[in-house]
């Protein structure tokens, strides 16, 4: 018996598709800002943030959010300078460009 819990592919909202303006960026920058990042911080470490990490602790708020529509939201992030790191779709490596322009450390994504 596999106990793997699968992410739908479609959630409905209002009785329509669940579209990326349904994801306020506040939201997801929050559950950005809450997640820690997968290895102790050493003086001047990136906040990267996985995005498997991310996507659950979205979730924790929103509830189930498919895979496609939490990347295109990410995506949408980027293009409004509130992320920052590697959007290609493979591990994530997000963080606020907040984080980054605070002088803590550049992470030439930003």
């Amino acid at each position: 018996m596999n106990t793997t819990l699968e992410r739908p592919t479609i959630r409905h909202v209002h009785g329509r598709r669940m579209q990326c303006k349904d994801i306020p960026d506040e939201i997801l920058c929050d559950a950005v800002r809450h997640t820690a990042p997968p290895w102790p911080l050493q003086p001047g470490d990136a906040r990267w943030r996985m995005s498997w990490d991310v996507h659950d602790a979205l979730e924790t708020v929103m509830g189930p959010i498919p895979e496609r529509l939490f990347r295109a939201k990410i995506k949408r992030l980027f293009a409004k300078g509130l992320l920052g790191g590697c959007d290609c779709g493979c591990r994530g490596d997000f963080h606020l460009t907040e984080e980054c322009k605070a002088g803590a450390y550049l992470c030439g994504y930003c």
